[in-house]
């Protein structure tokens, strides 16, 4: 008989059975009693069907299943198809969808609702839930996928938790509008802070979340963000806020601002004019900021990541078209202080638009061994208060490949012709108060490149050694200058006199695994001690970067330049690193010193050390922690510890950390918090992860 692939009064009903019997129009069925109706399947020890009333009654031992919704099974239950509604009574329901299943007494299905009473939920071992909640009745939208529990009690183990009036949570991933978790905290510079946003969804290219915000002791607020796609490969967002302190807060911590605000645009397209997978191709990159202090990112973070870190905010746009043979590139640059005053301001160099043409390495004359290349730049420079730099730079490099010896020592030359002109427009105060009589400045430099490598490869018994070889100099030749240059627009790309040796070294083990890197590289600067004098030393550092690994599992890497002036290490990144099946361990190392100018002694600038650890307890549970200690403060900066269990029902990351953070607000000096928190993730699966950080500081 057919049948239709859901519920519909009329639908016929197929009952197979090893005896039946009828009397009117009540059917009875005993032993291996099957039933199909629409898109369920349904087995039983007994049946009676009322065609009159089109009711189905099943008992003992009843299992069935709906297609692609879910399976049960009950001690009885009653099929009214004419409402189109089925009842359950003691039955344990599995979810085909997602891992979530219940067990109750009392049970319902009407059309796309289904409501269980007195009943436990769970996506855990049946026998002996790791997690379980208890409820009083709960209603699921099978079209909307949406859950709503009445009166939950959450049991880890057997043991009650905590108790909530009502739960409800979607069991797909889709995007629905809606209230989204809050953010609660507690903050001795805020005080109590509380945050909840609204998540509007009514389309699937676009969503709006408004996220209002309390601060106890500071004041509230609105940000709002409006995220778009607008084609398959790109996508962007708006975002702006306003927040207002409480003018005691203001006089307290001595704010510039009371109000903060400020908007935020982003966009990322893979293609404007083409297509990914064309061949030639186009991008467009937005991330353009607008505020008035840092305090209007400061307000939005969540992490001490996200806190302002430079009172600097860089706008960027950027366009490219490129093809196999040419990239055109347009760009802006656009720079807000938010420590310097209006006027200030308006005396800042702003960038744009700038021009980019570049023809790529083309053979000359059909010639291999011969390449040349092409690069045009225009740089426009501004200022608010209506000054203007319009710079231009043309660089021609022609280059010549070879080798001798069967391509043991290979060679490039490269004759590279350079030209730059600088025109200067309403800057006559600038000029005259610098001494500079003529307003433009113009430089044509010819430079010859000669650049000598080799890489070489010779196996051992118990391993294999590669090694590059590389000398590269660059030697300017003809040169003429006419004008003068202005101090505070710096881009000449023309390099001087210079030397870079390097070595680069691989060693391989018998397995084709890297278990030794070496580069050493020294830069020098060939011009006469006069020019050198007071502006940069002649021997740059001489840079060793090694990384070995040992015995498989330990790991020491340096980078370290070496100065020849300060007769000591100028910087040094370095680490240590240990991984086994139990535990790793990592020790970094950051240290950088320099030569003070009026003292003529050695300043250490930098000397900081990190050390994570993680401790893996069982395939379950692992643990970790981390320090980070200041040697030039004596102070640790930060410390955390935590731990994390993993199960196939639920994860859970708990820790605590604390750090010493530097800040920037609208106050008249940098700040620095300290700051605690106290922080846990759990993930039930399917409901998904919730966060909540208790912080004092932020």
């Amino acid at each position: 008989m057919a049948s239709k692939p859901e519920y519909a009064p009329g639908a016929l009903v197929q009952l197979m059975a090893a005896s039946a019997e009828q009397n009117g129009s009540i059917v009875t069925a005993e032993g291996d009693v099957v039933v199909f109706y629409g898109d369920m399947a349904l087995q039983a020890s007994q049946a009676l069907y009322d065609a009159n009333r089109s009711i189905l009654y099943l008992e003992g031992n009843v299992t069935g299943s709906k297609e692609g919704a879910y399976g049960f099974v009950a001690d009885r239950i009653k099929l009214d198809l004419k409402k189109e509604a089925d009842y359950f009574d003691h039955y344990f329901l599995t979810s085909y969808q997602n891992p979530l299943w219940a067990r109750g007494e009392k049970a319902k299905r009407h059309k796309e609702r289904l409501r269980l009473s007195k009943a436990l939920i769970s996506s855990c071992d049946v026998t002996c839930p790791d997690w379980h909640i208890e409820f009083g009745s709960a209603d699921y939208n099978s079209t909307t996928k949406w859950l709503d529990i009445w009166n939950p009690r959450f049991y880890v183990g057997d043991m009650p938790i905590f108790y909530l009036p009502y739960i409800g949570t979607s069991l797909d991933h889709r995007r629905r509008t809606g209230l989204l978790r809050p953010t609660i905290g507690l903050s001795n510079r805020d005080g109590f802070t509380y945050e909840q946003s609204l998540y509007i969804a009514m389309d699937p290219q676009w969503d709006l979340e408004l996220t209002p915000q309390y601060r106890a002791r500071r004041g509230t607020g609105l940000y709002g963000t409006f995220r778009f796609v607008d084609t398959p490969y790109s996508r962007g967002y708006i975002k702006t806020g306003y927040f207002r302190s409480k003018q005691r807060y203001v006089d307290e911590y001595r704010l510039k601002n009371r109000s903060h605000y400020g908007w935020q645009l982003h966009y990322d397209s893979a293609g404007v004019v083409t297509k990914p997978g064309d061949t030639n191709r186009d991008g467009l990159y937005v991330d353009v900021t607008y505020l008035n202090d840092p305090d209007y990112l400061n307000l939005q973070a969540v992490t001490s990541e996200e806190l302002a870190d430079s009172s600097q905010v860089q706008s960027r746009i950027n366009y490219f078209y490129n093809t196999p043979e040419n990239y055109v590139g347009l760009y802006g640059r656009y720079f807000i202080d938010t420590s310097l005053g209006t006027e200030a301001r308006k005396n800042t160099y702003q960038n744009a638009p700038i021009l980019q043409l570049h023809h790529y390495q083309t053979s000359l004359f059909g010639l291999g061994f011969l390449q040349y290349a092409a690069d045009y730049r225009y740089n426009h420079f501004f200022t608010e208060n209506g000054r203007h730099i319009n710079f231009q730079e043309i660089n021609l490099p022609v280059n010549l490949y070879g080798s001798f010896f069967d391509d043991y020592l290979k060679f490039a030359l490269s004759e590279n012709l350079y030209y730059s002109y600088s025109s200067y427009h309403n800057m006559g105060d600038v000029l005259d108060k610098a001494g500079v009589q003529s307003r433009y400045y113009s430089l044509f430099r010819n430079y010859h490149t000669i650049d000598i490598y080799t890489d070489l490869a010779k196996g051992y018994e118990d391993f294999m050694h590669t090694m590059q070889l590389r000398v590269t100099y660059d030697k300017p030749s003809f040169s003429s200058e006419k004008g003068d240059t202005v101090d505070a627009i710096s881009v000449l790309r023309s390099p001087r006199e210079n030397l870079l040796a390097s070595s680069i070294n691989y060693f391989y083990d018998q397995n084709g695994e890297e278990f030794l890197y070496y580069r050493i590289a020294q830069p020098v600067l060939y011009e006469s001690e006069a020019t050198i004098q007071g502006k940069y030393r002649r021997y740059g550092d001489l840079e060793q970067e090694i990384r070995y690994t040992f015995m498989k599992n330990y790991t020491l890497y340096t980078d370290l330049f070496w100065s020849y002036y300060l007769h000591d290490v100028s910087a040094a990144t370095s680490y240590f690193k240990a991984r086994f099946d139990d535990y790793d361990i990592m020790v970094n190392h950051f240290f950088k010193q320099r030569e003070n100018i009026q003292s003529g002694e050695k300043e250490r600038t930098s000397n900081f050390f990190l050390l994570h650890a993680t401790y893996r307890a069982n395939e379950h549970r692992d643990y970790y922690a981390s320090v980070a200690y200041n040697a030039l403060e004596d102070r640790v900066n930060r410390w955390g510890a935590g731990t994390r269990f993993f199960y196939g029902c639920w994860n859970l990351d708990v820790g605590v950390r604390d750090e010493i953070l530097p800040i920037l607000t609208s106050a008249d000096e940098a700040d620095n918090i300290h700051n605690m928190t106290f922080y846990f993730t759990i993930n039930l699966v399917p409901f998904g992860a919730f966060t909540q950080a208790f912080q004092q500081g932020l």
